[in-house]
């Protein structure tokens, strides 16, 4: 039995051991933060994610929340999307539908 502990599988298939595994910087505070919500497209995803946004907008402060749609939810986030999230949120979440 192979032991599983500790590793991370990508779920594309793609095999580069090389890749860069090293966890974002967390924020001090979510007070003033921008959140960008990632929907997959599927069913009830936006539902979901803007329930959260709110909540978090309420409870923690959060100023603004942006949300994004993937083209196609069995694709992966176009690499322009990903990068427009980085440069316009402190912080992401992404939420599957259905």
């Amino acid at each position: 039995m192979t032991d599983w502990a500790g590793t991370i599988l990508d779920p594309t298939g793609d095999t580069d051991q090389g890749a860069d595994t090293t966890l974002a910087p967390r924020l001090g505070s979510l007070r003033g933060a921008t959140l960008g919500l990632l929907d997959n497209g599927k069913p009830n995803g936006s539902v979901l994610l803007s329930e959260i946004g709110s909540h978090l907008r309420e409870r923690y402060g959060v100023r603004e929340v942006l949300m994004y749609t993937k083209s196609y939810f069995g694709t992966p986030v176009d690499q322009t999307l990903t990068e427009r999230i980085v440069q316009e949120c402190d912080f992401a979440i992404a939420a599957i539908g259905d």
